[in-house]
This record gives C-alpha cells, structure tokens and sequence, in this order.
C-alpha cells in the first residue's frame, strides 16, 4: 500500500499526518434514522448474545433484544421501536453472522428505564446497572465495562485512566464529546472512581485538541481527584499499556492487563455510556461516530443509532466527491476494511474512514532491507519483521514466543516498512491461529 503517512522515526511510536481537519470543528447532528436496523449478535470481545425476542415481536428504544451468555458478553438493546422482521445471517464488520433485524415505525416509543433514576443507588448497584446496560469500550476493543470493572480480589486499583488520546488520523468523535458533553463525562468519571474505589483519575488527551484540553480543564477545576495530562501527539498514544506506563511509570507485563499494575482504562464514550446508563437509566443504544476521508463530499460527526447501515451515513454526508478506493471499520492505521455499505454501526464504531484510490493503492512488496524501522515504531518493543517471518514459515510456537499475542495492532510496522511486507496482517493472523490452536 502507497504510504498514506508521513512517518518519522521514533522509538514507541511514529508521527502520523493529522487529517482531523474537516470534522473536528464540526457539532455533533443526529443521523438520519434508517427503516431497517441491524443488531448483530456479536458486536463486542467475547461470546455472542443470545436473542430473546422472536420474529413479529413489538419493541421499543431500549428494549432488551438479546441477553449476555456468560462473563465476558454484553447485552443488546433496540435503538428504534418498530417490529422484529428478521433473525439471520448479515454482512457485519466480521462477515456474514447472525443480526436482529427491526423495523423502524419512526414512532420512538421509549421502554421503561433500567431503573428509577431519582433513588441513589450505592456502588455496586451502579456496576451491575453498567452491566445491565451492556456498554462495552466504545474506543474500538469492545470489550465488556463491567468486567473491567471487577478486577480479581488480589488485584487492587488505585488508577484509572480516561482515554480521550484519539490518535487515528481521521477520528474526531471523542474529540466532540469532550467539547459538547464536559459536564456529563466528568459526572461518569466520579461514578467510575466510586464503582473501583480509587482517589484518582487522570483525563488524558493528545496536545493537538486544544479546544477540548481547555473545555475538560474548566470541567474539572472542582475536582482535585481527576487531572488533565496533555501528552504528545504521537501514534500510538491511546493505547492502554501507553497510556499507564506515560502517566504512572507502570508497565504492565507480557500477557498482563492494566489490573495487573492496579489500573483501569476506559474510552471517554464509554466513560459517557456510563453517566447515562447510572443517571439516566438508559441502556447503550447510540454512540458518536465520526465519517470522514478524501472521497466524502461533506465529513461529519453524528449521533447514530447502533444498528444503522453505513449507507444512511453516506447519504447524510451527501455522498461522495470522488470515487472511493476503501472503506475502513476505524482508522487507516488500526481499522478493518468494509466491502459494503449494508455493515450496520455496532458499539465499537467510533470512525469510518474512506480513502482516495491513490491512497489505498497497495504497493509491490520487496524484500526486506534489515532497516529495523519496524522495531523502531512498535509502541509495545516487539520485533514485528521476526513475527512476520515466523508466521509465514510455519512456526506458530516461534511467532508466540516472540511475542505475537502482545501486539495491540496499531499498523505503525506496516506503515513504516520500506519493503511494503504485510507486518500487520501476517501478526493479526499469527494471533488468530495462535489462539485457534490453544482452543483445539
């Protein structure tokens, strides 16, 4: 692929050109509300749900569709009132897989909230309410809040970290929430800090949203426990082990996970889910998404309803000015790519990204020249050629002892890669059959 980036060495990171431009200055509108949504079963890390409504059932906004099926799962809520028309197979941000198709009345009847929002509810009641909720990290890994939450007993928190370091090149999302809903985000961060019992919260942001930096500052000056960190702006400064070792000096091991080094880590839209889901008694039904690239006529950031099509967010874009050469699920660093526009937006949908033809060009691959810039820009101090090598002889056990499993699949080694050598499709693979075989 052609170097969509200009990238200058750096140990742990690289130095990515900022595309934010045409959308971060833009408000936050509601999206238009398709007639068909798409509630696929599985749209966070773990087992999918279980539906629990049947074909011809009536359902409201916030009415449960399907339930978790074990810890590591998270409910599924409507975003529209309308009838169940459908139980099947859709094209989804992992192919074709099992959806709860509704149909849109466009009446938006309401169904009850999760709880009476005028009683005050203690801790732990605020953390099975969150799980009730089914929010999940809504900064892309998707992966259950509650559980995060609820850290083995030997495993004390004394942090938490709220992400706002949105590094991809073309995601503004995060940026608008901390603009237009300060208040109500700093209200989540106390809910979150009461939820683990810490004394303090760190907001962490990229030195390049200034307007954000300032609105967030004014938010917390009467709050002592949560502090601003304004940290470089470098790709891949959002990352969670990043982000731990740069605020507290704390590394969390090979395999570990921030509980490991008695942290937390939670996206700032999960962070808003939250103040919803404990002040509001609303479940997880809608989500900020940003859309944005060279080929979209007007690049916006929308209020949209999970399980809208793709397509209705193009259309409210006006469309295209250019042919588009791909569309991504994400940034062009990290994001999956789409083949069709019929993919509905799911919790983790945090930026849809449209490259030019020019840019999405893939290049001819060469052989590599040894310049280790790859190891240079690993944010985790893996060595990304040696993995690569591994996976494509064969050895499985190799590419896990050298660490394939700690890759948080930042692309920086594919970006960087003179040689154009697949870095990162050949380590996400190597991950894939890696936990394919320990499974067998």
């Amino acid at each position: 692929m052609k170097k969509l980036f200009h990238l200058m060495r750096k140990r742990q990171g690289a130095y990515t050109e900022d595309r934010k431009e045409r959308t971060e200055h833009r408000p936050v509108e509601e999206a238009p509300v398709p007639e068909y949504l798409i509630f696929p079963l599985s749209m966070h890390i773990g087992a999918p749900t279980k539906p629990i409504v049947s074909i011809g059932d009536h359902v409201k906004v916030g009415t449960l569709l399907a339930e978790k099926d074990g810890m590591i799962s998270a409910n599924i809520y409507s975003s529209v009132s309308g009838e169940v028309v459908d139980i099947t197979n859709h094209p989804t941000l992992n192919g074709d897989s099992p959806c709860i198709i509704v149909k849109n009345d466009y009446k938006d009847e309401s169904a009850e909230p999760l709880f009476d929002p005028s009683i005050e509810l203690d801790p732990t009641k605020k953390l099975q309410l969150i799980e009730q909720a089914g929010i999940v990290g809504m900064g892309g890994a998707t992966f259950p809040t509650s559980v995060k939450l609820s850290p083995p007993p030997n495993k004390t928190i004394d942090t938490l970290i709220i992400n706002g370091a949105e590094c991809e090149s073309y995601s503004t999302a995060d940026h608008r929430l901390m603009v237009e809903y300060a208040e109500e985000l700093v209200e989540g961060v106390r809910i979150l800090m009461e939820v683990l019992s810490v004394n303090k919260a760190y907001i962490a942001l990229e030195t390049n949203v200034h307007e954000s930096v300032a609105i967030m500052q004014a938010a917390i000056q009467d709050h002592d426990t949560i502090e601003i960190k304004e940290l470089e702006t470098i790709y891949p400064q959002g990352s969670e082990k990043n982000l731990i070792q740069k605020l507290t000096g704390r590394e969390v091991p090979p395999g570990g996970l921030p509980a490991d080094v008695h942290t937390v880590v939670t996206n700032v839209a999960t962070t808003y889910a939250v103040y919803e889901a404990v002040k509001l008694g609303r479940p997880l039904t809608k989500r900020i998404t940003t859309v944005s690239g060279e080929p979209i006529k007007e690049p916006k950031n929308f209020w949209v309803r999970i399980g809208t099509p793709i397509n209705t967010l193009i259309e409210a874009c006006d469309g295209f000015r250019s042919s588009p050469g791909k569309m991504i699920h994400g940034g062009p660093m990290m994001g999956k790519p789409l083949t069709s526009g019929r993919v509905p937006i799911t919790k983790g949908s945090s930026v849809i990204t449209f490259l030019a033809k020019e840019e999405a060009s893939r290049s001819e691959r060469t052989p590599c020249i040894k310049c280790a810039e790859c190891l240079h820009v690993c944010p985790v101090s893996l060595q990304p050629i040696l993995i690569s090598n591994a996976y494509e002889d064969g050895d499985l056990d190799q590419a896990e002892q050298l660490g394939a499993l700690d890759c948080i699949d930042c692309g920086n080694c594919s970006y960087i890669c003179p040689a154009k050598i697949p870095l990162l499709d050949n380590i996400r693979a190597a991950k894939q059959a890696i936990k394919a075989q320990k499974e067998d």
